[in-house]
């Protein structure tokens, strides 16, 4: 399918379709929900939804370059005929990022002390995740009604937000009404959006809870801010979103943020292996338009795979070969490896099962391949030049055609240097969400580990520390992008052990993990946004000028560290220390 096509398009137009349908892997492997009508992410440019039309689809338009294309799949491969299509790629699947501390991120000070007294009044909160508990008390004002301006489940068809296709938007009248409602039955048949995995009950609370659900002891960063949120679309019910919907979610924020005239700092506590981890991926490229919108910051963490065992790398020489191996644990359905290289650099590879068994090798620039060893059937290309970026990607994927677990124990990817310039690859697994705690690599490296979007250059990008022990969580994705193509993280915030609402009732619990460090940031940009925009103090206070004033605030009191930091980025979140720093420009 040439360079305009992602990898897994590519590997999708030779699976067959009985195979995927027989072994579930639509959902598992890929997030389609539906074999006859497949959604892809498309730039383009001119009449998008006319091209759409013309091969049988529809068009969900994000923006002037981005869209959302559902169509039939023997109808893809017309796409590549229209100089309207840029690239398109696959929606990808994502996960959530979860595995004393408003106190240690100068927060409490800023809310409670003069010359601030800032609590994120008159700024909005966008909160791109699995929904909200909204009769969670912390969600709520004095007089019980929600501090909430409206929810967009994706998930429950029938009365979509003005400009979009799928899910229901749910107003605060409509949230007030149901909060009135005598039972929770009575309330959720008026609106029945609920947050089963309870993920983004708790990362709302961290940025903005106000703590009326325990009395005022756990309070999050903003607890005046209100909300807009967005419960992300999970196919056919499965625990995972996909990069498609975040999109959506953004573009959704944006445009209810403008439309209510208010600042908006945007949380995305989520993130995926897939891409090329240099801020180049479609996703990050939309993030970073999208940053530039109104009076936008967008917070996005950097995942959990710090010591996931789901990255490895290496330098192969001219004329030599070397391996890197994964461990495949039992009953394993499917597994994927992308490799990610120069285009300068010429590799060839083989895919040698546990038992010696191995492919032919694969001659450079092979387009989708098939093997079958034993009962495994390996899939694999090559994609290349990008026009994301101009790299090469290799996809392996594994799979098996009876829907029994691929075949246990020590994999290895032979890589054959036969032209060699650079000679540096880099290749993730899946997440330790998607991949199962027994499937890994065998070597891992810990940099270069940030999970996609959080490359993206304009966002703010957020790992984790303990705020008790002051040391750098474990599972924090480390920096910097690959080929050193980006600095992050750009800070880091407590993300272990954090109390925040449950999704339960009006209770608590703890989480860790980069979904809980982000959150902190966001309502910290919440706060920054109330003393500079909504009381006029710097009006320019969002976006890059906002990042660049928080990053120099940043706490850089960590021993033996050189920043900026693979690990710690400019320091750790300091709020107090970035308003003294503007207060004092102000003064001069």
């Amino acid at each position: 399918m040439e360079n305009k096509t992602d990898a897994t398009l590519q590997i999708l137009s030779i699976v067959p379709r009985e195979e995927l349908i027989s072994s579930g892997q639509y959902i598992q492997l890929l997030g389609f929900d539906n074999p006859n009508n497949w959604q892809i992410i498309v730039k383009y440019n001119g009449d998008i939804e006319r091209v759409a039309q013309e091969q049988g689809g529809t068009a969900q338009l994000i923006n002037s370059q981005f869209a959302l294309m559902t169509l039939p799949p023997e109808n893809i491969k017309n796409l590549l005929g229209y100089t309207q299509v840029e690239y398109m790629e696959t929606p990808k699947r994502m996960v959530f990022t979860t595995t004393t501390n408003m106190q240690e991120s100068c927060i409490t000070t800023v809310q409670n002390n003069p010359p601030y007294n800032l609590k994120g009044e008159g700024v909005l909160l966008g909160i791109i995740d699995s929904g909200i508990q909204y009769a969670h008390p912390d969600f709520r004002n004095a007089d019980g009604t929600t501090r909430i301006t409206s929810i967009w489940d994706q998930n429950i068809p029938g009365n979509p937000p003005r400009g979009f296709k799928i899910g229901t938007e749910y107003t605060r009248e409509q949230i007030n009404e149901a909060l009135r409602a005598p039972t929770r039955e009575d309330r959720l048949r008026i609106v029945p959006s609920e947050d089963t995995n309870g993920h983004g009950t708790h990362v709302a609370g961290i940025a903005g809870g106000n703590g009326r659900g325990s009395n005022g002891q756990i309070i999050g960063a903003a607890p005046a801010s209100e909300f807009i949120i967005v419960k992300l679309g999970q196919p056919g019910n499965e625990d995972f979103v996909r990069n498609s919907e975040i999109m959506l979610g953004v573009k959704y924020v944006i445009e209810k943020a403008i439309e209510l005239g208010r600042p908006v700092a945007i949380n995305i506590s989520i993130g995926m292996n897939s891409g090329p981890h240099d801020g180049q991926s479609l996703i990050e490229q939309y993030l970073d338009d999208a940053a530039t919108l109104w009076k936008t910051s967008i917070v996005v963490g950097t995942g959990n795979e710090g010591n996931a065992r789901s990255h490895t790398m290496g330098r192969v020489q001219q004329g030599k070969s070397m391996a890197f191996q994964f461990q495949i644990g039992p009953n394993t359905l499917s597994y994927n490896v992308s490799v990610w290289k120069s285009f300068i650099d010429t590799f060839e590879f083989e895919i040698i099962d546990p038992a010696g068994r191995r492919t032919p090798r694969i001659p450079y620039a092979q387009g989708p391949v098939r093997y079958s060893l034993s009962s495994t059937q390996v899939y694999a290309t090559y994609a290349g030049p990008s026009p994301l970026n101009g790299d090469e990607e290799f996809v392996v994927f594994l799979t098996t055609s009876d829907g029994k677990p691929i075949v246990s124990g020590p994999w290895s990817v032979l890589i054959y240097g036969i032209e060699v310039v650079d000679g540096l690859y880099n290749a993730w697994g899946p997440t330790v969400e998607t991949g199962g705690q027994n499937s890994f690599m065998l070597e891992p490296i810990v940099e270069t580990t940030l999970t996609t979007p959080s490359t993206s250059r304009l966002v703010i990008s957020v790992g984790a520390y303990n705020s008790v022990t002051n040391q750098l969580a474990p599972f924090s994705g480390r920096g910097f992008g690959r080929n050193g193509s980006v600095i992050k993280p750009d800070l880091v915030a407590p993300g272990v052990e954090i109390m925040a609402p449950s999704n339960q009732g009006s209770g608590y619990r703890t989480l860790s993990g980069t979904s809980m460090a982000t959150p902190h940031v966001t309502g910290g940009v919440a706060l920054l946004m109330e003393w500079g925009i909504v009381k006029r103090n710097n009006v320019f206070l969002y976006g890059e000028n906002l990042k660049t004033y928080l990053l120099r605030g940043a706490n850089r009191q960590i021993a033996d560290v050189t920043f900026p930091s693979p690990n710690w980025g400019y320091g750790k979140l300091c709020i107090r220390e970035t308003l003294d720093l503007l207060r004092r420009q102000l003064l001069l």
